[in-house]
């Protein structure tokens, strides 16, 4: 991956990248629609500022508080339409709960990541995972996942959980303890403070760097087509 001066952070997601979490006032705790002065104070200091000042590149923040993926699709894809994106941008994706509006939703957690492969396969681009795994449920052969897609049986959550419990920081909002342990936790009730959200930014970007060490890349690509076609002939099977 080669950035240029003309290179931009483009990041999207939930209310992870949204920066919820990232306020101390407690009225605003479980707010996802405050006042816009919480929403700019969420947006530029969450993840993708601190990650936009390693690469030393301006950033846009399109997290949205209570996106689910396909929300986060239509998003990319609306950029993608109105020609938005640049060769030389750097795009990260930060996929939500993978069941989140799973009554109204039109795709599944497999279909979803696929299609979004496909849109952005021309640009410079990465997935992870937010708060939960997108195919932790799904029984599906992760060899065939886009090799884009970094760490994807791991979390930003299991990131700040490794970490409190290692330096006994303060990692979430509110400076709260283990909220893991709350039966909501993976549900997507808590978020980083801060600090939580300056700690993500170093892993964001020693995993990329690390992806982009790694010789002998897997080279299979599957398109969207394929992997339906892939999944309609298991299910028959089952």
């Amino acid at each position: 991956m080669e950035l240029s001066i003309n290179s931009r952070l483009l990041c999207f997601g939930d209310s992870w990248t949204a920066g919820h979490g990232i306020e101390t006032d407690t009225r605003w705790e479980m707010d996802a629609s405050p006042p816009q002065f919480i929403v700019k104070l969420r947006e530029g200091n969450s993840w993708p500022r601190w990650l936009s000042n390693k690469y030393d590149i301006p950033f846009v923040n399109m997290g949205g508080c209570g996106w689910g993926n396909e929300w986060i699709y239509g998003s990319i894809k609306e950029c993608i339409d109105n020609e938005m994106f640049s060769k030389d941008d750097l795009i990260i994706v930060s996929f939500s709960y993978p069941y989140r509006y799973h009554d109204k939703n039109k795709y599944g957690p497999v279909e979803i990541l696929f299609k979004l492969y496909e849109i952005l396969k021309p640009y410079n681009h990465y997935f992870f995972n937010a708060f939960y795994p997108l195919l932790k449920d799904e029984d599906f052969d992760m060899s065939m996942i886009p090799h884009t897609f970094i760490n994807p049986e791991y979390s930003y959550s299991d990131v700040l959980i490794k970490h409190e419990k290692k330096t006994r920081e303060f990692v979430w909002q509110q400076n709260k303890r283990k909220v893991w342990t709350d039966n909501r936790f993976s549900e997507g009730h808590y978020h980083p403070n801060l600090n939580g959200y300056k700690i993500l930014s170093e892993y964001i970007y020693s995993e990329i760097l690390n992806h982009n060490n790694v010789k002998n890349k897997i080279t299979t690509e599957y398109t969207y087509s394929e992997i339906i076609k892939h999944i309609n002939v298991k299910n028959k099977i089952i």
